[in-house]
């Protein structure tokens, strides 16, 4: 644990603004929670935002995706060679594909080990090699030797030369065979997105194509529309086939041009919604049950409300978040505190714990997040990853 500074903000230094573009995914957070969203973003003291605890899956995903695009661009420059033989090898070790994933695990361990949260340092456990493979799998699925070229495009924001730039990344296409990380920028709406692949289908018809690595969800189905929409606004051609590619499964769709209007739609209302509901200080909370795990939830009433004292599985112990008024001097293994309810609560900790955590003294008020319960709940253990923020 560790008395940083913004342990003590009680909000932001400084309010994020509402985005000037929207992506899919920053429309689906705000969706969520415009609370979460917002304080995520804003500035806490000397950090640009909220220095949210990292998810090691993501960053492994994050890495795959980017050795895909790696891939796929050097693969493209030496004439799309098939699977096995020595050109697609040579592709392999050009781009420095296996390389890639032992130097980005070394790097985001170096930025892991730094972190300013609280708790035991984050590690990525992944194998460098078991991520290749898995981006090897993933590949394979929509790569086709011989297609021409796979480079990267993007189509500039509107104005004047819109539909100039919709028919050259046509074009390019069609020369080219596929696409990979195209960024299409609606030509009206601010709404953006970028397409992990597009290729060309021997039929001359247009396949959108992005990578998963977690498990199915709705939402991937929603963004491959949303997505299939900007190509459409951008280049006046609508895909034929939309597909979501997993580890071990693909989702095909073929949206319609009234799904696409539809999703249209629906992205311009939101995007007012959206932009409306940030410029509240602080923007509207919507309480659910992802309180539970949200980064921000001490600094939010009434997400804290909701989830407080809620107990979560974690291994033999009951994680809880509680709030509680110091009532008697800190010792170098505890103290005695006070629910708002009333109820008294022992708060224990190792005398190693105790030395990382902020000062306190009886009177003082603490968030104290994923703490553990013992005794029936009598007793709550202070444990290296609990945090406690100051009110």
């Amino acid at each position: 644990m560790t008395g940083a500074s913004f342990y003590d903000m009680k909000e932001p230094t400084r309010w994020a603004e509402a985005p000037q573009t929207f992506s899919f995914s920053s429309l689906q957070a705000v969706r969520a929670c415009p609370r979460r969203w917002q304080l995520v973003h804003s500035e806490w003291g000397s950090h640009s935002r909220f220095p949210e605890r990292p998810q090691p899956a993501a960053i492994e995903g994050q890495i795959i995706h980017e050795a895909l695009d790696l891939l796929a661009r050097e693969l493209g420059l030496q004439g799309r060679p098939a699977i096995g033989s020595d050109g697609f090898r040579a592709a392999l070790d050009k781009c420095g594909f296996w390389a890639f994933f032992d130097s980005q695990v070394e790097v985001w361990n170096r930025r892991l080990a730094s972190h300013p949260r609280a708790g035991p340092r984050y590690v990525l456990r992944t194998k460098p090699r078991d991520l290749a493979n898995q981006a090897v799998c993933l590949f394979r699925e929509r790569y086709r030797s011989g297609a021409g070229e796979v480079t990267e495009a993007t189509v500039p924001e509107v104005g004047s030369a819109a539909a100039a730039a919709g028919a050259a990344l046509v074009s390019l296409l069609q020369g080219r065979g596929a696409l990979s990380e195209v960024r299409l920028d609606h030509p009206s709406l601010p709404l953006l997105g970028v397409l992990d692949l597009v290729v060309l289908e021997q039929d001359q018809s247009t396949t959108i194509v992005d990578f998963k690595t977690g498990a199915q969800k709705p939402a991937h189905e929603e963004q491959l529309v949303l997505y299939s929409m900007l190509w459409w606004r951008v280049t006046g051609e609508r895909p034929k086939k939309a597909v979501v590619q997993y580890l071990d499964s693909t989702r095909v769709l073929a949206p319609t041009e009234k799904h696409l209007v539809a999703a249209e739609e629906s992205a311009a209302k939101e995007v007012e919604q959206a932009k409306a509901t940030l410029a509240a200080r602080p923007a509207a909370a919507r309480p659910g049950n992802d309180c539970s795990w949200c980064p921000v939830r001490p600094r939010c009433a009434e997400g804290w409300a909701f989830t407080e004292s809620a107990p979560r599985a974690a291994g033999d112990a009951k994680r809880i978040d509680m709030e509680v008024t110091v009532a008697s001097s800190p010792s170098a293994t505890g103290f005695l505190g006070k629910r708002a309810n009333g109820d008294e609560v022992s708060l224990v900790f190792d005398a190693a714990v105790g030395c990382g955590l902020p000062p306190a003294k009886a009177g003082d008020r603490f968030r104290i997040v994923d703490a553990a319960t013992r005794a029936g709940g009598k007793e709550v253990a202070v444990l290296p990853w609990t945090e406690m923020y100051r009110l």
